[in-house]
């Protein structure tokens, strides 16, 4: 019995490492829009889009396309303290003693701009998106 647990849990650890099929219209958009992406690995955002996570220019980032190839959006890692402050300042107000332990700045299809904060607040772990004004996403 054991040895079937085993296989079993190897064989999941290694199916989720295996790479996917991305559609060749989604890869050919990928490349024209980052020619200086390294270290890209695909996965599925959900059943209609593709995420690709990669580095550019030594900063992590990630861009999503829909299934026919276009581009959704692009986040990019940025330091907490670049987050702008009136997003910072309705984090503190909404989540009094919010820890705000990662940043991106989103840059979407339609043009919006969208800063996401990862928080821990009272013991768990959230995450926020909020415009540059600090008004919440959602």
């Amino acid at each position: 019995m054991k040895k079937v647990i085993v296989l079993q849990f190897l064989f999941v650890s290694l199916s989720t490492y295996a790479q996917i099929e991305v559609p060749s219209s989604i890869t050919t958009a990928f490349i024209k829009k980052f020619p200086d992406a390294m270290h890209v690995k695909w996965g599925k955002e959900n059943a209609k889009e593709y995420e690709a996570n990669f580095k550019m220019n030594g900063i992590n980032m990630s861009a999503n396309y829909d299934i026919s190839g276009s581009w959704k959006e692009t986040e990019t890692e940025i330091s907490v303290k670049d987050l702008p402050e009136a997003a910072s300042k309705s984090i503190k107000t909404k989540y009094p003693n919010a820890i705000i332990s990662g940043a991106g700045k989103i840059e979407r299809a339609d043009g919006k701009i969208v800063y996401e904060a990862d928080i821990k607040w009272n013991g768990k772990k959230k995450e926020v998106e909020l415009f540059a004004d600090g008004k919440f996403v959602k």
